[in-house]
């Protein structure tokens, strides 16, 4: 009997969720989304059904279900996460069949690995980090807690980074850069020093 799901986010993320339940590792029965957007309520998305506002969440606890945050946003998720951590639920992670994870790799609970992604040995990922499509992250990288990666990043060896970070599509960094929490660096953006906490940085080198 497979797990019952809920989706929170009926954006692109949880869309990706629900269109490709066929590529993960584990398969479950989705219940529904619950997105804030008043628009797409009492509609069907990717097939599956808007239940309401993310305050519903309230109705699904403490029944065995799974839930997944569908949302890119590391701010925003890291919020609904602090306001339901206390909510009886399973974060499991959605992990494509056709990413590879050396032995030796950690990876937190909730997390998004797309299709493509390639992750080697002795790395740690911590948990709810989305990771988008055919991302290659080097040996002994650190990722923190609800960051995102876009399409296309590269990370080199020893890279750390810290917690609600995001990398934009197709940025890269050189081998022991130490990224800060709540960093943004920007698309196609190469980061040859570390950075600070709170740093918004673009270009190449990125700054």
């Amino acid at each position: 009997m497979k797990q019952k799901l809920i989706i929170v986010g009926a954006g692109s993320v949880g869309k990706y969720i629900a269109y490709n339940q066929n590529i993960f590792q584990q398969e479950f029965e989705i219940i529904g989304f619950l997105d804030d957007d008043v628009s797409k309520h009492n509609t069907t998305i990717a097939g599956v059904p808007v239940l309401g506002n993310v305050n519903a969440i309230n109705d699904y606890a403490n029944q065995g279900f799974a839930l997944v945050w569908g949302i890119a946003f590391p701010t925003i998720k890291n919020t609904l996460y602090e306001l339901y951590k206390h909510l009886n639920f399973d974060y499991p992670s959605f992990i494509a069949k056709s990413a590879w994870l050396s032995n030796a790799v950690f990876l937190g609970k909730g997390c998004i690995i797309y299709p493509g992604c390639s992750i080697n040995y002795e790395t740690e990922i911590q948990d709810f980090v989305v990771m988008n499509m055919n991302c290659a992250v080097g040996h002994n990288c650190k990722i923190g807690s609800f960051t995102s990666l876009s399409p296309g990043v590269n990370l080199g060896g020893n890279t750390t980074i810290g917690n609600q970070v995001e990398l934009g599509i197709g940025c890269a960094t050189l081998q022991g850069i130490s990224i800060g929490n709540n960093v943004k660096v920007g698309g196609q953006g190469m980061v040859t020093k570390s950075l600070a906490s709170g740093q918004i940085v673009k270009g190449i080198p990125a700054k």
